[in-house]
């Protein structure tokens, strides 16, 4: 046993760089755009501003996943560098920017990938700091099949420090993580209801285009925060009896793993 934890420790660092890399595009985009396109929908007068939402918090999401894989800064820093320089080559040949788009289009990316890195590399603290950044993912992803899962993830980790003596502190920490999905649902949709309120071109301008889409995601939180808090829980339930699967089982081996090591020391 003592052995095999330690070639898993030893593989562990290869098995998450590749996931990072091959998990980087359908965290942040999958179902927004083809295969390591970057969402930028196209229109005669310009790129939609809908998209300045998408790429932000799609490059947010997927860095942010990358950066709790991997824990080497440098390795992690080039991971999502190099991913995002390709997308947005990738991207750019297919559509035409109208004056002034492409830099403040290309500037939401990196900052989205950047605040991804912080804020991901805090997963690398612990299980209950690693639940709340797979819940913080999920409410946060443009992309469409991964949220669920992501959403499972987050509710399924607690269980893993969970005893019986801890019953109470578990119980708490699935309550903030359905607290922070929440929240992080209702911003991103404000906050593409922000984008969505402005006109074609208008994000050439970045200060007047800030202002509008502050506006937008005001009014939406006020008008719509309730409604989505309370509908947004039907939208994922199928993930919800996943996540029960694999609480149990993370539950059931991390009891193993303490029982064996408690035996071992005994």
């Amino acid at each position: 046993m003592g052995n095999l934890t330690v070639r898993a420790r030893q593989v562990w660092p290869f098995v998450a760089t590749a996931l990072a890399v091959a998990l980087w595009w359908p965290a942040g985009f999958a179902g927004r755009a083809s295969w390591m396109h970057l969402s930028l929908m196209q229109t005669d007068s310009g790129i939609v501003p809908l998209s300045g939402g998408e790429l932000l918090l799609g490059s947010f999401v997927a860095a942010a996943l990358v950066a709790a894989l991997v824990s080497t800064p440098g390795l992690r820093l080039a991971i999502a560098v190099a991913l995002t320089a390709a997308a947005w080559m990738l991207t750019e040949t297919d559509v035409v920017f109208a004056r002034g788009e492409r830099g403040v289009l290309a500037g939401l990316v990196g900052l989205g990938m950047l605040l991804g890195l912080v804020v991901g590399s805090q997963a690398m603290r612990g299980m209950l700091p690693a639940a709340t950044l797979f819940a913080v993912l999920a409410g946060l992803t443009p992309a469409t099949w991964p949220r669920g899962l992501l959403l499972a993830v987050a509710l399924a980790l607690p269980f893993w420090v969970a005893t019986s003596e801890r019953a109470a502190e578990t119980a708490i920490a699935l309550a903030r993580v359905v607290a922070v999905w929440l929240v992080s649902v209702v911003f991103s949709m404000s906050l593409w209801a922000g984008f969505a309120s402005l006109e074609v071109g208008a994000l050439a301008d970045p200060k007047a285009a800030a202002l509008d889409i502050g506006r937008g995601f005001v009014s939406f939180i006020w008008e719509r925060g309730i409604e989505i808090v309370t509908t947004a829980p039907e939208i994922d339930t199928p993930m919800f009896w996943i996540t029960i699967v694999a609480a149990i089982a993370l539950a059931l081996i991390a009891n193993a793993v303490r029982t064996r090591a408690t035996q071992r020391t005994a």
